[in-house]
């Protein structure tokens, strides 16, 4: 891949939800297949010019240059005659839904088009695909993993989430203030994934990418702030996402090899986002409602209040968990669960309790239960069926990184006999 190829993936992935929310602003939210078009476009002819030509002073301006005249060829060709045909004829964003209405509730664009698509007529679980595809850029693979689904599955969910949309008769828009609530849970989710995707990217050679995660985190805090939307879960969930941020420089060492947590530096952690974590946590439990966000951001406090992995305090961990489980008893919180236990309890705990979960994982690409499993044996001295669990984890891995960091454990096995 050349350096311009290159630059152009990374701004892709760290800027896509912000260049479609200002196209959607200028054209309105009823043209965002169009938009969508439009901006995939301006990536093509960013490949074919920027190699040659070199990359632009202002490569996200060029982008959004060549997006917006694109559009007005989509929509020039989709109408001939009509006064959409360029964009200087398509109703200004003051006076649009999406300019108007969050004139005054909410100035943030991103988040404004994640409340967009979003619907009630959507499943939740659609909600978030089509969030996470529309805002963060994510591709059907990425999002797979992030969602516990199949590709094919995925894109059959994207696919019938916009026919759904189409078929609607009232244009794809910005709700009204008084209904920014009921679209607040996939929102949150839809955030939370995306934090995640960054944290531990599955895809590429980098363990996280940083950019996706502080995006999550400022979307979530301008939510937390918002005068209708806001609520203690929103509180909740960024708490939970700076205090798992405040980790990030500290999961590498010095050549960017992940670390696992009993391994990282804690003074590497930092020490501003826990603060403001605390912060957010605090007002998290103004509400009288227990949500999962409130659950897994006390876990993430455990953490960060432990001055080294030793000393953290797994029972507590385990007793949110087990709280979590009350409120969401999917996969993935039931392998964390084990995993707490075989903190609290001993590695014979542990694999027990992963045993059970490990039937009920996603079978490609999620190499956690195979990992959580073969750490458990590891300590137990069990050392061949931990090399089988870590061979079958790094089978399953998602990236390149991810497969740095089985290959260093399993390095630390005896040899074979």
């Amino acid at each position: 891949m050349s350096e311009a190829a290159a630059r152009l993936a990374v701004l892709f992935r760290e800027q896509h939800g912000r260049l479609l929310a200002q196209l959607l602003r200028h054209a309105g939210t009823a043209r965002l297949a169009a938009c969508e078009d439009a901006l995939q476009q301006a990536m093509v002819a960013a490949l074919r010019h920027w190699p040659f030509d070199g990359v632009p002073d202002n490569p996200a301006g060029w982008l959004f240059a060549t997006a917006r005249r694109a559009l007005v060829d989509v929509l020039r060709g989709a109408s001939r005659g009509e006064t959409g045909h360029a964009l200087d004829a398509l109703p200004a964003p003051a006076a649009d839904a999406f300019g108007e209405r969050f004139a005054r509730e909410l100035d943030d664009d991103e988040l404004a088009l994640l409340f967009a698509v979003c619907h009630p007529a959507l499943p939740p679980a659609s909600q978030v695909a089509l969030a996470l595809r529309t805002l963060g850029g994510l591709g059907v693979r990425e999002l797979a993993a992030g969602l516990l689904t199949t590709e094919a599955a995925l894109a059959q969910r994207l696919k019938r989430a916009r026919d759904e949309l189409a078929a609607l008769d009232e244009p794809l828009a910005v709700p009204a203030p008084e209904a920014l609530p009921a679209r607040r849970g996939a929102v949150l989710t839809a955030l939370y994934v995306m934090f995640n995707e960054g944290y531990q990217s599955a895809e590429g050679t980098s363990y996280a990418r940083r950019g996706l995660c502080f995006e999550a985190i400022r979307l979530a805090r301008a939510l937390a702030a918002h005068p209708v939307a806001a609520d203690p879960e929103a509180d909740a969930l960024a708490a939970l996402l700076c205090l798992h941020a405040a980790r990030l420089s500290g999961r590498v060492d010095a050549d960017g090899t992940p670390l696992r947590l009993p391994e990282q530096p804690r003074e590497r952690w930092d020490a501003g986002l826990v603060a403001l974590g605390h912060r957010h946590l605090a007002r998290a439990g103004r509400g009288a409602r227990l949500t999962r966000w409130h659950c897994e951001a006390g876990i993430a406090a455990a953490h960060a209040v432990a001055p080294s992995y030793a000393d953290t305090d797994w029972a507590s961990i385990v007793a949110w968990y087990e709280r979590l489980l009350a409120l969401d008893p999917s996969p993935a919180p039931r392998l964390a669960h084990a995993i707490a236990l075989g903190e609290a309890r001993g590695a014979d705990a542990g694999l027990a309790a992963v045993d059970t979960v490990l039937p009920l994982l996603p079978r490609e690409r999620y190499p956690f239960g195979q990992a959580a499993r073969a750490e458990f044996l590891q300590r137990l001295g069990r050392d061949a069926e931990a090399r089988a669990a870590w061979t079958a984890a790094r089978a399953q891995a998602r990236s390149d990184a991810e497969r740095a960091l089985i290959d260093a454990r399993i390095a630390t096995l005896a040899p074979h006999p």
